[in-house]
């Protein structure tokens, strides 16, 4: 994919769907978490939540390359332990949530953010932000529609894994 080059209708309901669907599972949420938190100034609060951002969104680079299902948790943190892209630096690279102090806080959120405004830029769907009132027939009619394209290519059902992670 390109952004000359247009996007590929396959890796769009395939890879592309799949990213922005964990995206909107496993990453929108925790956004409203890291502010209430921040506004609470609930400092080890905010970096859990950071982290579990980052967690979010080194998967969705996963699924951006590929990856169809979630490996289990064991798995998931062997890959994010050795994982040398920026995202998952950034998720080692944070301070023990327990610890953390207003800078330390701080620091996370913003890191986590500039991590959130890159990924969605890679992101070829922009799901509603699904915990909020009145988005829930706007995201099913989305996945509706990658639903349809899958069928006309001949790709069996999305696996709309419910799971966060």
């Amino acid at each position: 994919m390109s952004a000359v080059a247009g996007i590929d209708a396959t890796w769009l309901v395939t890879h592309g769907a799949n990213a922005a669907w964990r995206y909107a599972r496993s990453v929108q949420p925790t956004l409203a978490d890291i502010e209430a938190a921040w506004r609470n100034e609930d400092w080890p609060l905010c970096v859990e939540a950071c982290a579990q951002a980052l967690r979010g969104i080194v998967v969705c680079g996963y699924c951006l390359n590929g990856m169809k299902t979630m490996p289990d948790r064991t798995e998931l943190h062997l890959l994010m332990a050795v994982d040398e892209s920026p995202a998952a630096a950034a998720l080692r690279a944070l301070p023990r949530a327990f610890v953390a102090r207003r800078q330390e806080a701080s620091d996370a959120r913003r890191t986590t953010l500039d991590h959130v405004a890159t990924l969605r830029a890679s992101l070829p769907i922009d799901l509603p932000v699904i915990r909020a009132a009145g988005a829930h027939v706007p995201t099913l009619r989305v996945t509706a529609q990658v639903g349809r394209w899958r069928a006309e290519r001949g790709l069996g059902p999305v696996d709309w894994d419910r799971s966060g992670l």
